[in-house]
């Protein structure tokens, strides 16, 4: 009976601690999740797009910032990005000591203990019309978060030497924060490849 007890209460404690997690991820205060109606805090979208089964909201904020919301055929949320806008009054994350515009990727891997994780069906390294963006993802909870850094026009491009790899660490700066959950993860961007030092994170 005793041994029931404790396990009943171990299994308990774990449930608590897991959605106490998912609860703390958060971008602009909503979380994955989240239903639907949660999103009439924001007010009306700037864009609705179709994307397979789901539907893609974006919200355009007076700082410049960016909102894109995914929400599955239940009305769930399955995937948040915040993106900066390039302003100062906008430079400020959900995720305390991480500032847009500033917060390196050098200084992420050292936050984190790692380089994070990729996907087999998503590039780490993006190149863009004024540069290349850098994808850097880590489990937290059930969820996916994952550091969008960018490196302008100017730097050189990303290298496999680490020399020339540590200067563009230095160089990349926090552009975007994401949230997926890891089913929705999965069927997009298929399985992990993991940094052999990777460790998952916690959100605080």
């Amino acid at each position: 009976m005793q041994k029931t007890f404790l396990l009943f209460a171990m299994t308990f404690l774990l449930t608590i601690a897991t959605l106490l997690s998912a609860q703390a991820q958060s971008l602009s205060n909503l979380h994955i999740g989240d239903e639907v109606t949660r999103l009439a805090t924001l007010g009306e979208p700037a864009a609705t797009d179709k994307y397979k089964s789901y539907l893609v909201r974006k919200w355009r904020f007076a700082n410049g910032n960016e909102l894109s919301i995914t929400t599955d055929a239940t009305g769930r949320i399955v995937y948040l990005e915040s993106d900066w806008g390039g302003h100062l009054d906008g430079n400020e994350s959900d995720l305390r000591g991480l500032t847009f515009g500033a917060t390196t990727l050098s200084e992420l891997r050292v936050r984190f203990g790692s380089n994070g994780l990729t996907f087999k069906g998503r590039a780490g390294v993006i190149g863009i019309q004024n540069g290349v963006v850098m994808m850097n993802s880590y489990e937290v909870g059930s969820n996916i978060v994952t550091f969008i850094t960018k490196v302008s026009d100017g730097d050189s491009s990303p290298s496999t030497e680490s020399g020339k790899s540590s200067a563009i660490a230095d160089r990349a700066r926090l552009d975007a924060i994401s949230i997926a959950d890891a089913g929705y993860a999965q069927s997009e961007w298929g399985d992990r490849v993991y940094d052999p030092n990777y460790q998952r994170i916690e959100w605080k």
